[in-house]
């Protein structure tokens, strides 16, 4: 029996990722930060045969995280799979005002800022913290934490952006030093860029769908790498991406 956890999974990339993953076999924990959300995403994929969980997840409150992991514990005993999968963009916040407080430097505001760090890099921290002793229990455990090529310093021509470049780019500081952690425990942590995909993040027009992105990373990371790999920043085809 093969458990997955997907976080920001109601919909886009996520919802893919619980879908894939359930037709492989797995049981999936789907979260969202509404339960209802949830719940309708979770009961469409149930509707094809798969199994999946739906449960509320805010992932800055690390109360909550706990709450799924005794759950987990008790209802499954062990996980093997963590897709860290949600996370925000300034960019895309309806209220331009409050963007620009984590995309100028002229507008910076140090409250926006860490609100972004706290949902796209020490958020995925606090739920390997507390899935840690379930992932051990696991024949093979696994986390892919979902990055972007805007994580790269060597690839960064632009400037702006802070917010979401900066969580991107700490994202892949902390996963080279969980991954050095827990490498005695043989838990694989992996930083993924997906490339560019159609979601409300990505829009219509980015070279992959939420399907070709997610057959991508299953193909050529999560059924590929081992524990020698473990702390890398792959690209959607398995190549190490510059950093």
């Amino acid at each position: 029996m093969k458990i997955a956890l997907v976080t920001g999974a109601y919909k886009g990339l996520g919802f893919e990722w619980c879908r894939q993953l359930g037709k492989q076999g797995y049981k999936v924990i789907l979260t969202a930060r509404d339960l209802e959300k949830a719940q309708e995403a979770a009961e469409l994929l149930n509707e094809q045969e798969l199994v999946i969980y739906p449960k509320a997840l805010e992932v800055k409150d690390e109360k909550q995280i706990e709450e799924i992991a005794v759950w987990s514990s008790e209802m499954f005993g062990h996980i093997d799979l963590i897709v860290n999968n949600a996370g925000i963009n300034p960019k895309d916040y309806a209220d331009k005002s409050r963007m620009a407080k984590a995309f100028n430097l002229k507008d910076l505001d140090a409250k926006e800022m860490l609100d972004v760090l706290h949902i796209n890099s020490i958020a995925p921290l606090l739920i390997v913290k507390h899935f840690r002793q379930l992932l051990f229990k696991s024949e093979k455990p696994m986390v892919i934490n979902i990055s972007s090529w805007l994580g790269s310093v060597t690839n960064l021509t632009f400037g702006g952006h802070y917010g979401y470049v900066g969580s991107k780019n700490l994202l892949n500081v902390f996963n080279k030093s969980m991954a050095n952690e827990l490498k005695q425990e043989n838990i694989i942590c992996i930083n993924v860029n997906p490339g560019w995909v159609q979601t409300d993040m990505g829009g219509q027009k980015a070279q992959f769908t939420t399907e070709q992105a997610v057959t991508n990373i299953l193909t050529n990371i999560v059924s590929k790498v081992s524990i020698g790999d473990s702390g890398k920043f792959l690209n959607f085809d398995g190549i190490e991406h510059p950093w």
